[in-house]
């Protein structure tokens, strides 16, 4: 459709695909670090824990850890036993090819897999019609769980809390070290926890340890893992080409495509800008020839039965299986370094695209400090400088400036403290109604939208801080009430103690500075909290009785903002009437609302959300958060059609954004009133460079240069361009034309001596 950016077509992957050949013949692949499980019984667990942190956590780069089918117990980790133990259990396996569920069981499914397989061969594996059924997300069977956590190294298993007793690789070098572990009184290890989810209640945890069985031509699209979380995947079992019930078998195995935390950016602006797919929805698996012409580098590995892949968090990936049968087990780990690229990123890109937070991010945050400080109040009784406590207290400082952060943006202003705030009682169950992100503390709920009031099915609205912020909400628009789950005097003294608690434990150092009360923070904060924007907008926005319904306008605006419609003519501009209740935006000249609209606290122009968000990437919240908010006209930046023409003005081009519908997700009582994200800004993108190209000056640094950033504008500067072809759109959705020198350096020279070294 005109001004629809075309989308990158889905390619499948020949059977007879060479992964040797294809990683030697392009530059920008390269093969997964490895290393044997067998190393770790020579260099011990601690070196191994090392390893993981320095080199998929710090460095951002996945790894292989291969040879546990060696230890794996065959009798347990087959198809038979997997039939004969659960071969009538219901499961929902996945159509990929119709995208739709379909219920089978576990028996029907191995049972036809060999049929599913061969109906693969290098002559039809690109026919769209052939089902590719892969049966995906289900549970584990306790069993394999049991002994894989004998297996597994603790500081890398679902769900570890502390050290536990352990069969597997260096844990004979553990015992023999004599290493005492230190206890306290109360029996309690002083050690960090391996998955910081296993900090909440039994209740509030998210169950994400799952098996993945798949035939030749299944896959996973490209995605990250939830909330920044490390990926594990184990493949237990596969087909080995053999005869299985009078039939041969084809060997079975899986190949990743991977990227590095990173180049998360890159990823993104890529998927977006030449692609056409955005990598937060999970709906795409690029062609290879997507990947070979990344402006990134790609890691490769062909999984196969003992391969333990560990994913680092924010790195994009994509599996496809090959084969009769692969059989995999896989989970997600939160630490430390997760949660703060989760509440930064990967939580503020789920809430665009709504999707579900399950790892109850903030809660994990609340829970671990409450936990760690338990522990370190005993390490009292040991030796305060034993590495294990040091390494302890050094993550409990880290998630304690997490909380701080957390209470920071919902803290009220001290000049509008809330009276009437309705309490209830937290049990991690409370979620956004737009978003579907989980809720920790303080959220707003609409007294007028309840769905069946006073039945058993009755269902508040509950919105978030940070949708209300960005202008989603139900109909009623204002008005909405204040609710909190803990008591704020709670929170806070938590906080205190903690605080005293960390300045206590660094003995020889004076943090009373570093680590202030939550009052001097928020005085030394030089910007407005989540709290107070929502109850600023609560006294500005305008409330809707939605029982006294009006006739509804076309919103002419929105149509014109649309890019999937043919080009319009702009109105005459007509006189406003209004007094000082409308104004226009600088950019797009539509008459708004002065509250829907963001005012210039040095030149007075005003731009309305809409144009600052696709033309600019500005987020309201980036503008509300400001005592005194610069526009993008006295900045120098301002691409509108009359400020491009004045030669001290460098316009700032956006990155792309492909706009998402979120009404099959977001509650149907939901709006957007302050910009409409199902809209793309491609026609904005046209328009940017149509009034720049007007300028000889600037023609050619448009279509050879990066635009540079500026203070209050996001700053690109570490995003790729993406363009295939000069200043113009992509794409090319069958990819053939990519220009080759996107193809981008290898890593720095440290980092691989690092990671050599680590690796042994």
């Amino acid at each position: 459709m005109p001004g629809q950016q075309p989308r990158a077509a889905f390619e499948p992957i020949s059977p007879d695909l060479d992964i040797a050949a294809l990683v030697d013949s392009t530059p920008n692949f390269e093969f997964v670090s490895r290393i044997h499980c067998d190393s770790i019984d020579t260099r011990g667990l601690e070196d191994f824990e090392r390893l993981v942190w320095l080199h998929v956590v710090c460095t951002g780069k996945p790894l292989v850890v291969g040879g546990f089918n060696e230890r794996l117990d065959a009798s347990i980790f087959s198809e038979k036993w997997l039939r004969r133990h659960y071969s009538q259990k219901m499961e929902v396996a996945r159509n990929l090819t119709t995208k739709s569920n379909l219920p089978l069981t576990i028996g029907h499914y191995l049972k036809n897999m060999p049929l599913l397989t061969d109906q693969w061969d290098t002559s039809n594996y690109k026919d769209p019609d052939r089902q590719r059924i892969y049966l995906k997300d289900i549970d584990c069977p306790p069993q394999w769980h049991d002994h894989l956590k004998q297996v597994i190294p603790p500081s890398v298993f679902y769900l570890n809390e502390a050290p536990t007793t352990f069969q597997g690789p260096g844990a004979t070098l553990a015992a023999s070290s004599g290493e005492r572990k230190p206890h306290s009184e109360a029996g309690i290890q002083i050690a960090r926890a391996g998955d910081l989810m296993s900090s909440l209640p039994p209740s509030m945890r998210a169950e994400n340890l799952m098996c993945y069985i798949g035939h030749e031509g299944t896959y996973t699209p490209c995605h990250q893992e939830m909330c920044a979380s490390l990926g594990h995947n184990i493949m237990v079992e596969a087909s080995d080409g053999f005869v299985e019930y009078g039939k041969r078998t084809k060997p079975g195995s899986s190949i990743w495509f991977m990227t590095e935390t990173g180049d998360r950016r890159a990823v993104s602006e890529y998927w977006a800008s030449t692609l056409g797919h955005n990598i937060d929805i999970e709906d795409h698996f690029a062609q290879i020839n997507a990947w070979k012409a990344a402006p990134f580098k790609t890691y490769v590995v062909e999984q196969k039965p003992g391969d333990f892949i560990l994913v680092p968090p924010l790195a994009a990936h994509q599996v496809w299986n090959r084969g009769t049968r692969t059989i995999k087990v896989a989970w997600n780990r939160t630490t430390t370094e997760t949660l703060g690229l989760a509440l930064s990123e990967a939580l503020p890109r789920a809430r665009i695209v709504c999707r579900d937070e399950q790892y109850k991010n903030k809660a994990i945050v609340f829970y671990s400090l409450e936990r760690y400080s338990k522990i370190l109040s005993y390490a009292n009784q040991v030796n305060i400088g034993y590495p294990k406590v040091q390494q302890l207290l050094k993550d409990f400082q880290q998630i304690f400036s997490l909380y701080t952060h957390v209470l920071l943006s919902e803290s009220f202003s001290p000049d509008q403290e809330e009276r009437d705030v309705e309490f209830i009682s937290f049990d991690s169950s409370i979620t956004c109604s737009y978003c579907r992100c989980n809720i920790f503390n303080r959220f707003l709920t609409c007294p007028w939208c309840v769905e069946a009031p006073g039945s058993d099915d009755e269902n508040t609205y509950d919105i978030c801080m940070e949708c209300y912020i960005m202008g989603r909400s139900c109909a009623c628009v204002s008005r909405l009430k204040w609710a909190e789950q803990f008591h704020w005097n709670e929170l806070t003294s938590k906080h205190e103690t903690w605080r005293q608690q960390i300045i206590q434990l660094n003995r020889n150092s004076d943090l009373s500075d570093a680590y202030p009360p939550l009052s001097v923070e928020q005085d030394r904060l030089g910007k407005k909290t989540l709290a107070e924007i929502c109850q600023e907008q609560l006294r500005v926005r305008p409330w809707t009785d939605i029982t006294k319904p009006v006739a509804q306008k076309v919103d002419e605006k929105a149509s014109d903002d649309d890019d999937t419609g043919p080009a319009r003519k702009r109105k005459k501009l007509r006189k406003l009437n209004n007094g000082d209740t409308n104004a226009r935006c600088h950019v797009c000249k539509w008459p708004d609302p002065l509250w829907k609209l963001a005012s210039c606290s040095y030149c007075n122009q005003k731009y309305c959300f809409g144009s600052l968000f696709r033309a600019f990437s500005i987020q309201p919240q980036d503008i509300m958060e400001q005592y005194h908010w610069k526009c993008p006209k006295c900045l120098k930046i301002c691409n509108c059609s009359g400020c491009c023409r004045d030669p001290n003005m460098e316009p700032f081009e956006p990155a792309y954004l492909l706009g998402h519908d979120t009404k099959k997700v977001a509650d149907p009582r939901s709006r957007d009133i302050l910009v409409d994200f199902r809209h793309s800004n491609i026609r904005w993108l046209q328009r940017i460079r149509n009034e720049v190209a007007r300028i000889p000056r600037r023609q050619a640094e448009m279509c050879t240069q990066h635009p540079s950033g500026h203070s209050g504008v996001q700053d690109e500067s570490s995003l790729t361009n993406g363009y295939s072809n000069g200043c113009n759109i992509p794409v090319d959705p069958a990819l053939e034309q990519l220009d080759s020198s996107m193809i981008t350096s290898p890593d720095s020279a440290e980092l691989q001596n690092i990671a050599r070294y680590a690796l042994g």
